[in-house]
């Protein structure tokens, strides 16, 4: 790892993220500030991190003997949307037509991820002043809580080397179960993200786990829309696994490691064909400051991979957000190309090769497709929300961020409109209802329906 100051670092970041107007792109960056922070012990100000520990924390010893992946009981009922998500610091759930109710008190949760029956609900406890970061669940229902992986148990998986911990990093439940998905990354005394591209099984109601693939052998991983697959991807590979770790097929498409300028790897985002047949990836060149271009692939889970659209004056650092550009029937991809300091061009391009599109221009910044691939939302300046669709003109449905589609009528986002920050459902067209008001600085969610 190389050795820079702090200080340095994070403007190099800020810089190289920095959208036209010189805004961070918070999907872009979000991953990278807390991996600093965090090694850092600091918030964004640099003042040390002040945390509530629990006032008793459950452990995890030894490695309990692997067992199959239990099978989730049936959902509360077809067709209603349940929320697990951040507030204050802690997990909080509801349900379409309910009131919010409180999961955790002890603070310190980052990111959660909610089975399909909703009934678990995985998550990050992170306490700086002790140092400690778990996988945690609770369950929804009866509110009890227990530790899938303890600190000790992270650290005690590989050896550490000059590393100061291993902790939790990409998770999520297999669709239909209560096994939850992760792989780990590795923090140092510096700054940094440094991923083990590993691969757990954790079977959430006995807490038992598994390696399913070693250091270097699984990476980040998407589920296929039945959760039967994943695609495994690598800094310089692409891949397939079955969510057991079985049927590991690596190396579909290799290509060149993406120069960052900063510490931490690049990752592409694939999109998935309906049909679970191939997916679809946007790969940028290797040097973003040299060449400027990118170029999207159809990779089959049989077969060799297909080169489908070059795209020129491609600028990454506009572009590298987490949420896809390729269109969720693989016809499209939307994506930014600069057109002066201040301004870019929000470009619709069809995979065929066929003429792209300028739909609109400004100070612009992309939120993602609608699962019907027709319509899709981008912001202006930079939190207006705006619905488009070629052909048809846009329209404001929010402001704000943390934009995901439920379904092809319905998003969830965070209304950020006033210093109030609400937690929004949005039924198009136009019906807003609010879910809870959100408090402290750590937000994020996920849902089931």
């Amino acid at each position: 790892m190389k050795t820079r100051s702090v200080i340095f670092l994070l403007l190099v970041m800020m810089f190289s993220l920095a959208g036209c107007d010189g805004s961070i792109d918070e999907n872009a960056m979000g991953t990278i500030v807390a991996a600093t922070l965090e090694a850092m012990g600091v918030d964004e100000a640099g003042e040390p991190v002040e945390t509530k520990s629990p006032d008793a924390t459950a452990d995890v010893s030894g490695d309990p003997a692997p067992l199959p992946p239990t099978e989730a009981p049936e959902a509360s009922g077809p067709g209603v949307l349940q929320i697990a998500y951040i507030s204050g610091g802690d997990v909080w759930f509801v349900e379409e037509g309910a009131a919010p109710i409180q999961l955790t008190t002890s603070g310190n949760v980052e990111h959660v991820a909610l089975s399909t029956d909703g009934q678990l609900t995985a998550y990050i406890w992170h306490d700086t002043s002790l140092e400690v970061s778990e996988l945690r669940v609770v369950d929804t229902v009866a509110g009890t809580e227990w530790v899938l992986f303890s600190q000790a148990n992270l650290d005690a998986i590989y050896p550490l080397g000059e590393a100061l911990h291993h902790l939790p990093y990409q998770f999520d439940f297999i669709p239909g179960s209560h096994t939850v998905l992760l792989n780990t990354r590795k923090i140092y005394m510096g700054p940094g993200l440094v991923q083990n591209n590993d691969l757990w099984s954790i079977d959430a109601d006995t807490s038992a786990r598994t390696l399913l693939l070693d250091p270097g052998q699984g990476g980040d991983f998407y589920f296929s829309p039945s959760g039967d697959m994943l695609a495994l991807v690598l800094p310089t590979s692409l891949g397939f696994v079955r969510p057991d770790g079985s049927d590991r097929s690596p190396d579909h498409l290799t290509f060149p490691f993406v120069i960052t300028y900063s510490e931490y790897a690049y990752y592409p985002v694939p999109v998935w064909a309906p049909d679970e047949s191939a997916i679809a990836v946007l790969i940028p060149a290797e040097d973003p400051f040299v060449d400027d271009s990118a170029l999207i692939w159809r990779v089959p889970v049989a077969g060799a991979p297909i080169p489908l659209l070059d795209i020129t004056s491609f600028p990454f650092f506009h572009n590298q957000g987490k949420n896809p550009a390729i269109a969720p029937d693989l016809s499209k991809v939307a994506y930014l190309r600069e057109i002066s300091t201040t301004s870019v061009d929000l470009v619709v391009a069809p995979l065929d090769g066929s003429a792209e599109s300028i739909y609109a221009s400004g100070n612009l910044s992309w939120q993602g497709w609608n699962p019907d691939s027709a319509q899709f939302v981008y912001g202006d300046a930079p939190r207006n929300l705006l619905l488009g669709s070629l052909g048809i003109p846009a329209v404001g449905v929010g402001f704000g961020g943390r934009l995901r589609w439920v379904d092809a009528d319905t998003f969830l986002y965070l209304d950020e409109l006033t210093s109030t920050h609400r937690f929004a459902k949005v039924d198009l067209p136009s019906a807003s209802s609010v879910l809870d008001i959100i408090s402290g600085s750590v937000f994020g969610y996920d849902f089931t329906q």
